[in-house]
Protein backbone atom coordinates (compact mmCIF):
# COMPACT_ATOMS: atom_id res chain seq x y z
CA UNK A 1 0.00 0.00 0.00
CA UNK A 2 1.31 3.40 -1.22
CA UNK A 3 0.96 5.74 1.68
CA UNK A 4 1.52 9.73 2.25
CA UNK A 5 2.18 11.38 5.92
CA UNK A 6 2.69 14.71 5.94
CA UNK A 7 4.04 15.86 9.73
CA UNK A 8 3.80 18.83 11.18
CA UNK A 9 5.63 19.93 14.24
CA UNK A 10 7.61 22.93 16.02
CA UNK A 11 11.31 21.72 15.88
CA UNK A 12 13.59 21.63 13.19
CA UNK A 13 15.03 19.36 10.26
CA UNK A 14 17.54 17.82 12.69
CA UNK A 15 14.95 16.97 15.79
CA UNK A 16 13.39 15.06 12.73
CA UNK A 17 15.89 13.44 11.46
CA UNK A 18 16.80 12.02 15.23
CA UNK A 19 13.33 10.78 15.50
CA UNK A 20 13.92 9.02 11.86
CA UNK A 21 17.84 7.81 12.97
CA UNK A 22 15.97 5.84 15.28
CA UNK A 23 13.33 3.85 13.28
CA UNK A 24 14.93 3.55 10.46
CA UNK A 25 15.87 0.03 10.02
CA UNK A 26 12.13 -0.72 11.20
CA UNK A 27 11.05 1.63 8.21
CA UNK A 28 13.50 -0.81 5.93
CA UNK A 29 12.07 -3.75 7.36
CA UNK A 30 8.21 -2.63 6.60
CA UNK A 31 8.49 -0.89 3.12
CA UNK A 32 10.24 -1.22 -0.10
CA UNK A 33 10.14 2.39 -0.92
CA UNK A 34 10.57 5.26 1.14
CA UNK A 35 11.07 8.87 -0.01
CA UNK A 36 11.31 12.09 2.35
CA UNK A 37 11.22 15.60 1.48
CA UNK A 38 11.13 18.85 3.94
CA UNK A 39 9.16 21.42 2.83
CA UNK A 40 10.72 23.36 5.68
CA UNK A 41 11.68 23.40 9.26
CA UNK A 42 8.64 22.05 10.73
CA UNK A 43 7.09 20.10 7.90
CA UNK A 44 8.12 16.90 6.31
CA UNK A 45 6.70 14.49 3.58
CA UNK A 46 7.21 11.05 3.09
CA UNK A 47 5.69 8.66 0.36
CA UNK A 48 6.16 5.02 1.34
CA UNK A 49 5.48 1.45 -0.10
CA UNK A 50 3.77 0.01 2.34
CA UNK A 51 4.55 -3.72 2.50
CA UNK A 52 3.52 -4.85 6.63
CA UNK A 53 0.82 -2.13 7.35
CA UNK A 54 0.18 -3.76 10.91
CA UNK A 55 4.01 -3.27 12.05
CA UNK A 56 4.73 -0.04 9.84
CA UNK A 57 1.49 1.62 12.02
CA UNK A 58 3.07 0.15 14.98
CA UNK A 59 5.86 2.85 15.01
CA UNK A 60 3.39 6.19 15.11
CA UNK A 61 2.30 4.12 18.41
CA UNK A 62 5.91 3.47 19.83
CA UNK A 63 6.96 5.26 22.59
CA UNK A 64 9.73 7.13 21.05
CA UNK A 65 6.55 8.69 18.42
CA UNK A 66 4.50 9.60 21.35
CA UNK A 67 7.72 11.48 23.40
CA UNK A 68 8.30 13.57 20.22
CA UNK A 69 4.54 13.92 19.14
CA UNK A 70 4.57 15.93 22.43
CA UNK A 71 7.72 17.33 22.51
CA UNK A 72 7.29 19.38 19.16
CA UNK A 73 3.46 19.36 18.68
CA UNK A 74 3.57 16.94 15.96
CA UNK A 75 0.58 16.24 13.74
CA UNK A 76 1.08 13.39 11.06
CA UNK A 77 -1.72 13.45 8.51
CA UNK A 78 -1.87 9.90 6.41
CA UNK A 79 -3.23 9.70 3.26
CA UNK A 80 -3.59 5.93 0.96
CA UNK A 81 -2.32 6.81 -2.34
CA UNK A 82 -3.51 4.67 -5.41
CA UNK A 83 -1.97 5.08 -8.75
CA UNK A 84 -4.15 6.38 -11.89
Amino acid sequence: MNLCVVSTYNGTKEDYLKLYDSFKDDIAKYTDGFEMGFVRDGKVIIVANVTDEEKFYALFEDPRSKEFDAKFNNVDDVYKLEKM
